[in-house]
């Protein structure tokens, strides 16, 4: 006679279903904490991220974007036009390897942002005099800022720059600018990428670098002439052939004060380097008949007394800024077509950034002024 086994009651079988449900979801938040482990992501839960960057990727759309502070520097514009500016800037934030640049941004062709090679596309990107008989070629070297994160193409400072030089000398010779710019490069990386061109036969007229912010916020990578990205690279390489090969984030390292080094003597070091990576960009024009000029840019940081008011840029008081800029200031003489700009956010009172560190258009166009006043009558 077979024994029949006793049938769980309703109560045992919802246990077991939630048991299991919740063993299941211990699983998936395992696994996609994995793949999001230093990744970008805003929630506590994994599971969560995962199903809204699943929600956007259905709707086409990016995660982790923000259209307000568009809207806020940006009031003439459409919504939508606003929404794709900041999602194209959002799926253009990447980088592929470059030879002995180390990096670059990766293509990537939008309606507002367009990148290609080692260029952001510039909206107009020339003028031209019928009655001019030669063409001036600009090339500007910069990082974010003069990238132009978070806006369009025409709204960067190279095109800036351009659209003014149109209508202040409406039959001035005809101009060409390239916008090399790359994010997270400084001075020093900006010289090894004018080398890198002039070594493949590139020859520009006229070269403009825009500095300040870079050199002095991931101040370890300039203190030590490396690259943002170095960090990731030496762990690659260390890693190499050892089986158990696990990055570290440690980017943040970049920008804490250092725990070994004096801190005065830390920032001399920072001045100096900067100083030094201009006398020698310098010197690389001379050897190309290039005329060169250098502008230390306006930081959130420094002389803005708006800053705390100001709903968008960061909010940081007492950085390194506070000394460094005074310093450059003092020495702006001894550096070769050197303007300091470091105080121009003194009178600022409206939306001069359009996160919390880059430029919003309107601001650029005053920025690019300031630069057209310098380079204007030499062209």
């Amino acid at each position: 006679m077979t024994q029949t086994k006793p049938k769980r009651s309703a109560g045992r079988n919802l246990a077991y279903i939630l048991v299991m449900l919740f063993i299941l979801f211990l699983i998936v938040e395992i696994i996609l904490s994995i793949f999001f482990y230093h990744k970008l992501g805003s929630e506590r839960l994994a599971t969560i991220q995962g199903l809204k960057m699943t929600k956007q990727l259905v709707k086409g759309k990016p995660s982790s974007v923000n259209t307000q502070n568009q809207q806020l520097v940006r009031p003439g514009a459409s919504e939508e036009m606003n929404r794709k500016i900041a999602e194209e800037t959002h799926l253009s934030n990447r980088f592929t390897y470059e030879p002995w640049i180390e990096f670059k941004n990766t293509d990537y062709k939008g309606e507002y942002v367009n990148v290609s090679g080692l260029l952001r596309k510039s909206s107009p990107a020339e003028f031209i005099n019928p009655a001019s008989t030669d063409t001036i070629d600009i090339f500007f070297f910069g990082g974010s800022t003069t990238f132009g994160f978070n806006v369009a193409d025409s709204e960067t400072l190279p095109s800036q720059v351009l659209q003014l030089y149109r209508q202040k000398y409406p039959q001035g010779k005809s101009v060409r600018v390239h916008n090399y710019g790359i994010p997270t490069y400084y001075s020093y990386q900006e010289l090894m990428l004018f080398t890198k061109l002039i070594f493949e036969g590139k020859r520009p007229d006229v070269v403009v670098f825009l500095d300040g912010v870079n050199d002095f916020w991931f101040a370890k990578a300039s203190y030590y002439n490396q690259s943002y990205f170095s960090y990731v690279m030496r762990q690659a390489f260390e890693g190499m052939g050892g089986g158990n090969f696990k990055f570290t984030d440690t980017a943040d390292r970049m920008f804490r004060d250092p725990e070994n080094i004096p801190l005065q003597q830390f920032n001399d070091t920072l001045v100096a380097h900067y100083m030094s990576n201009i006398r020698n960009a310098q010197q690389m024009a001379n050897m190309v008949g290039a005329k060169a000029f250098f502008f230390c840019q306006p930081v959130p940081f420094y002389n803005y007394p708006n800053q705390q008011k100001d709903p968008i840029c960061f909010k940081d008081t007492n950085t390194r800024y506070n000394y460094i800029y005074p310093a450059i200031e003092k020495n702006a003489a001894s550096l070769p077509s050197f303007t300091f700009l470091g105080n121009m956010l003194q009178q600022e009172s409206g939306y001069p950034f359009v996160d919390g560190l880059h430029y919003s258009p309107g601001f650029t166009k005053k920025l690019a002024e300031q630069i057209l006043n310098v380079i204007g009558p030499a062209l």
